[in-house]
């Protein structure tokens, strides 16, 4: 049995807090809905290698502060189940970078919490 849809409002409502958090360079918006343990992989450019604890993300968007009024995004889930979901968020215009964020939540104790985050950008650099 497919899950009702308000789950589906309420991880639509985690990303929302998410993008919120990127454009405005600011973790406290989004922190209470990682778990403690999250991780994230991503590789930011050709040289750059991010892996560990969700600490790197939030590090890096308080440090880069606020985007320029031209940063977009687009939020897609791409699968929710009881326990697990998996959300695509797209950014172009991140401090000069275009990302596609994959978001890995888990149902866990009743709320859905963000356990990791892997992106790419190297598929729109030069």
């Amino acid at each position: 049995m497919r899950e009702d849809f308000s789950e589906y409002k309420k991880v639509e409502e985690i990303a929302k807090k998410f993008t919120e958090a990127v454009k405005n360079g600011n973790s406290e918006i989004v922190k209470p809905y990682f778990h403690p343990n999250a991780v994230i992989f991503g590789q930011l450019d050709k040289n750059t290698t991010q892996e560990g604890t969700i600490r790197l993300f939030y590090d890096g968007i308080d440090k880069a502060g606020a985007c320029s009024e031209d940063y977009v995004k687009r939020i897609d889930i791409i699968t929710l189940e009881k326990s697990v979901a998996i959300v695509r968020i797209i950014e172009d215009n991140w401090h000069g970078y275009n990302f596609t964020d994959f978001l890995t939540l888990a149902k866990l104790n009743g709320e859905w919490k963000i356990v990791a985050k892997a992106y790419d950008t190297l598929s729109y650099q030069e």
